[in-house]
């Protein structure tokens, strides 16, 4: 994946050098013949499983300038690829790079349509490539590489020609807008390496020449040459085609441009394509020229990798998260046996302080309960003992009279009635703000010795109801049943002389009786229990 080989195909040669984390490991030059072409199948062999760029510096290419309708997505790559049919019929490589839109009002989009249009001498170069089945990323024209350099580089101009010399030939190719738009190669005889900066004029104004014919500029047009060349006498190449032309000329610093290309100054001068080369090892590609059989192996392998990798990644997260959990269960063994080891401590104290508890009794069950039932009594807010001890101090008084059943309840309502199902205390009701709660007990009871005489009983209880409204917390005592039913409509039966009649009979009598309110916090507040 961090390994890439850049191949750069011209008429006469093959350039195959080998980049490894961007960096230049290796250059090897095949001749474009027979004994070239086998010697690079034996170099793919060792190399087959390596992602390649192809880069070709061809003699014979086309540039054609294309307006079409405005488009995107797969509408686009549609029309463009059926236009490119149209126009490169039976082309193998091209492509279509795009410039700007139109300033009417339709928008159009312009393209630049670019293809081989001889690929004779690139042939063998595929055969190889296709016979070892190596992963080729894609083929790309060295003008458009040529482009990207510039970008890289910050020159800026509306019209640019860039003349590079390179082992190929002169390569002169025209931007616009920092856009390529054309471009030519020119073979360099041998005999004019004598008078490069000659051969330089001559041709830049050749060039100057066809674009003035293409139209592509007009004879007013500020025209830069910029100069790539690795001859020592570039800055002079410079000055003459300035002087000569009346173009504004720059040439570029051969020995920055390595330095800042990671390559060094004798290799650039020795093989300039270096330069574009490493532009493709480090990611600057333009528009693919390769259809999309020949780089069907590159994909697949690209996706195989991709499967590789992602799983190497998910079993490298898995052993982690294996180790993270395998650590925290290590740590979670020693705090048990830690925990272990201090409950057994703590059995041990227990144990120790618990022989030598004194001896008691009562199980240590009823005493949580006695307890939890004492907890439970204080925390009565209100309890039947006053009403107790009223009724306590006048019967103290009164030997006679014998208590058999009291109901003490606590409510609001003085009318409230005695149930002869109710049981002896009722919860105590929540006072309403501003309300008052009253305690009022329902007493039956009897005359001990009762012998038969109905009005000493009936004096009796007169003077029991008296002696409890006598006190000074009795609000209200009343006598519901006296012991004897003094109604009208009751018939007397049985004899009075009858002395076992006597005996038997009971002196019963019922009391309902109201405390008056305490001055201090009501007894009967919000939620007291029974």
């Amino acid at each position: 994946m961090f390994e890439r080989l850049i191949l750069c195909a011209t008429h006469d040669r093959l350039i195959a050098g080998r980049w490894r984390f961007g960096r230049l490991r290796g250059i090897e030059i095949f001749a474009n013949q027979p004994q070239g072409h086998l010697e690079f199948t034996e170099f793919l062999m060792h190399h087959h499983y390596i992602p390649t760029y192809l880069m070709v510096d061809a003699l014979e290419e086309d540039f054609h300038l294309e307006v079409l309708p405005h488009t995107s997505g797969r509408s686009r790559k549609e029309l463009l690829q059926r236009k490119l049919n149209q126009v490169y019929r039976g082309n193998t490589f091209k492509a279509a790079q795009f410039l700007n839109r139109e300033r009417d009002k339709r928008r159009d989009d312009r393209f630049l349509f670019v293809a081989l249009s001889n690929t004779e001498s690139l042939q063998p170069w595929l055969e190889a490539l296709i016979g070892q089945q190596v992963p080729l990323a894609g083929v790309y024209s060295l003008p458009m590489v040529s482009q990207l350099l510039l970008h890289k580089l910050k020159f800026k101009a509306n019209d640019i020609l860039l003349s590079e010399q390179l082992s190929s030939g002169l390569r002169q190719s025209y931007l616009n807008q920092g856009r390529l738009r054309v471009s030519r190669l020119v073979q360099i005889p041998p005999e004019a390496y004598q008078q490069i900066s000659y051969f330089h004029l001559v041709e830049t104004d050749k060039a100057r020449l066809y674009l003035l014919s293409q139209r592509l500029i007009a004879r007013d047009t500020s025209l830069r040459v910029v100069v790539l060349t690795p001859a020592e006498d570039a800055e002079q190449i410079s000055r003459n085609i300035q002087q000569e032309q009346g173009l504004q000329c720059e040439h570029i610093d051969l020995a920055r441009l390595a330095k800042g290309s990671g390559l060094s100054l004798e290799q650039v001068r020795q093989l300039p394509e270096l330069v574009h080369m490493q532009l493709l090892a480090r990611g600057h590609r333009p528009d693919n020229l390769a259809p999309e059989p020949l780089v069907k192996t590159y994909r697949m392998e690209f996706l195989r990798k991709g499967l590789v990798l992602s799983a190497l990644i998910v079993a490298i997260l898995g052993l982690l998260l294996t180790l993270l959990y395998l650590a925290q269960a290590v740590e979670d063994v020693k705090q048990l046996n830690e925990l272990a080891v201090e409950t057994r401590q703590q059995e041990q104290r227990y144990n120790e302080i618990a022989n030598n508890f004194p001896a008691t009794p009562i199980q240590g069950m009823d005493l949580h309960v006695a307890a939890s039932v004492h907890d439970a009594i204080l925390k009565q807010a209100a309890s039947p003992a006053r009403m107790m001890q009223v009724l306590g101090t006048v019967m103290d008084q009164m030997g006679n009279i014998q208590l058999n059943r009291l109901r003490w309840v606590v409510s609001q309502d003085l009318g409230i009635k005695d149930e002869a199902n109710a049981v002896a205390t009722q919860p105590a009701q929540s006072a309403a703000p501003g309300e008052i709660a009253y305690q009022i007990g329902f007493m039956t009871g009897e005359i001990r010795g009762f012998n038969g005489d109905y009005r000493a009983a009936l004096e009796t209880v007169h003077r029991f109801a008296e002696a409890l409204k006598a006190d000074g917390a009795v609000q209200e005592a009343t006598v519901m049943q006296q012991p004897v039913n003094v109604s009208s409509y009751s018939s007397l039966q049985g004899s009075t002389t009858d002395e076992r009649t006597a005996r038997n009979e009971k002196a019963v009598f019922k009391l309902k009786l109201v405390l008056k309110p305490e001055t201090g916090p009501s007894e009967a507040g919000p939620g007291a229990p029974p």
